[in-house]
């Protein structure tokens, strides 16, 4: 089956989700696209439901997970463990490109 998932304007920068899926027990499946512009970020944010994989497909970016900062670069996964605060943001000048997975 083909799907046209829907491309999200936001303040920060554009989010594509393909998969949003929710079970009982606050767990969930989340996949897309999250492209963020420089200068710009989500809100410190947390998933309850669990672990968040990010794979940096196109830029650079700065995650900052639990007070830490880590350099993520084109081609390198991330895992963001449930429950841990975080969010990201390009490094330098130019926007990054991620795709994302929040599974149990």
């Amino acid at each position: 089956m083909l799907l046209k998932p829907e491309v999200q304007k936001m303040e920060w920068g554009e989010l594509t989700v393909f998969l949003s899926k929710k079970y009982e027990k606050k767990a969930f499946i989340d996949a897309g696209v999250f492209k963020c512009e420089p200068g710009k970020s989500l809100q410190l944010h947390t998933h309850e439901g669990g672990d968040e994989y990010c794979w940096v497909f196109d830029g650079a970016a700065i995650f900052l997970i639990d007070g830490k900062e880590y350099e993520v670069k084109a081609g390198e996964l991330i895992k963001i463990p449930k429950d841990l605060e975080h969010r990201s943001y390009p490094k330098g000048k130019h926007p990054f490109t991620s795709f994302f997975v929040v599974c149990p």
